[in-house]
Parts: C-alpha cells; sequence; structure tokens
C-alpha cells in the first residue's frame, strides 16, 4: 500500500476552493440567492428588494448584512437611502447558470419517471392479474 501525497494535484489550489466553500455557505439560503438575482439586474435598496420578494424589512436587511460583511454585496448611500449591488455582477451570471443546469436536470428526471410510470402502468393493465395477488407499482428511480 502506498501512502498518498499531501501536495494538491497540481492546477489545484486549496486557496481558491476555500474561498468558494465559503462563499457558498453565504449564498446558501434561497432568499439570499434571490437577492443576488435581483441585485444581478441593477441595484435596489432595502424596501425595494423586501417588497419585490415579499420579505419583511428586518429579514431583508439581515440577508443584506450577510452578505456585505462576506464582500457579496456593497452599499452605497444616497442622502437617506442606502442601495445594494453587487460587488461581482458575474456572480449573478453564475447562480443562474447553476439553477438553469439543475432545473434542466429536473426536468429531465420527472420526463424519465413519468415515460416510466406511464410505461409500467400500461404493462400492468395488460397483464391478467392472479387471482388474490395484489398488485403494487414498482417504484422507479428518479
Amino acid at each position: 500500500m502506498t501512502a498518498r501525497s499531501r501536495a494538491p494535484a497540481p492546477g489545484l489550489d486549496r486557496d481558491g476552493f476555500e474561498l468558494e466553500a465559503d462563499l457558498i455557505r453565504v449564498l446558501a439560503h434561497p432568499k439570499r440567492l434571490m437577492i443576488v438575482d435581483l441585485l444581478g439586474r441593477g441595484p435596489n435598496t432595502v424596501s425595494e428588494i423586501a417588497a419585490r420578494l415579499g420579505m419583511s424589512l428586518q429579514n431583508t436587511s439581515q440577508h443584506l448584512r450577510v452578505m456585505r460583511d462576506r464582500g457579496v454585496v456593497r452599499a452605497r448611500r444616497e442622502g437617506h437611502t442606502v442601495h445594494y449591488d453587487l460587488v461581482s455582477p458575474v456572480l449573478a451570471q453564475s447562480c443562474q447558470l447553476v439553477r438553469g443546469a439543475l432545473l434542466a436536470e429536473m426536468r429531465m428526471r420527472s420526463a424519465h419517471y413519468d415515460v416510466g410510470r406511464e410505461t409500467a402502468a400500461r404493462t400492468r393493465a395488460t397483464r391478467s392479474p392472479e387471482p388474490g395477488r395484489v398488485h403494487r407499482p414498482i417504484p422507479i428511480p428518479a
């Protein structure tokens, strides 16, 4: 048995992965992802974000504070109004890509499952059941 090397594989930057993991932890809340999507379209105030996403002002402010503290959003004051925007607009595009891929995968699995279920139902309907035997649908893995 050979000992595994502690050195990362070529091209892997451990610090970069740590930063990515930290960002993912910050974004690991549906409301924050919704805020990223909204701010990807342009700056908004806390009131605008809360109204558009159906959130309370207090809850919206809490999410924005977490995101601001981690460097995801920045605040710009104009008189009494504070406008929030993304530090990196590419973040909204990245999240859209991930969301699109996940939704496409979900649709594909759903279509696969529905086709399998219809086929199983047709097969059961054409068979003559044995007397006294209960036929239960076979679960089809997604």
